[in-house]
């Protein structure tokens, strides 16, 4: 026995009973390191290597055309929403800088507007327009003592008017006459 066999045969772990393949193992694992016998048998001709040839094309599926088609459509509708979205966003900046613009001017206007009631504006305004105070001579007082009274005129009622607001006048008068 080789010291390899008896080493194995030394070793037990569990199981006592024998193992069937271990042989064979021993002999394969003995000839994978020696080198293969030259006798005269013809070793068998090297090939020449093959290339594969050329497939056909295949089209891709109606399906994946579809999806592709699809997918670059809802790409430029997105592109186009963004262009919108930039061009909206533009023209709110320029309504937003006229708005302030406006403004501005707004506040000019009023302080103007305020200034043309300030007492000292007027009285500057009417002394360039060659405009004085009155002098005791030019003042005269009218006299409203008499009693408030206004006359409105109007349409005069017609004759068919003046004639059924009689008979109306008469018939209330006959009433309260008989109540």
């Amino acid at each position: 026995m080789t010291d390899e066999r008896r080493r194995n045969m030394t070793m037990i772990y569990g199981s006592l009973a024998y193992d069937l393949d271990t042989l064979a193992r021993e002999r394969q694992l003995e000839e994978a390191g020696e080198m293969p016998e030259r006798s005269g048998a013809p070793q068998p001709k090297v090939q020449p290597r093959r290339h594969p040839q050329a497939q056909a094309k295949t089209r891709p599926s109606p399906l994946l055309v579809g999806g592709i088609v699809l997918v670059c459509a809802l790409v430029m509708v997105l592109l186009l929403g963004y262009v919108q979205l930039t061009v909206v966003s533009n023209h709110v900046v320029t309504i937003k800088d006229q708005l302030t613009t406006l403004q501005e001017e707004h506040v000019a206007l009023v302080t103007e507007y305020e200034k043309t009631f300030d007492l000292a504006t007027v009285k500057a305004a009417a002394e360039e327009a060659g405009m004085s105070k009155p002098t005791s001579g030019q003042i005269q007082y009218i006299d409203l003592s008499g009693s408030d009274t206004a006359v409105v005129y109007g349409d005069e009622p017609g004759v068919v008017e003046k004639a059924i607001s009689s008979i109306k006048g008469g018939a209330q008068f006959i009433w309260e006459y008989f109540r």
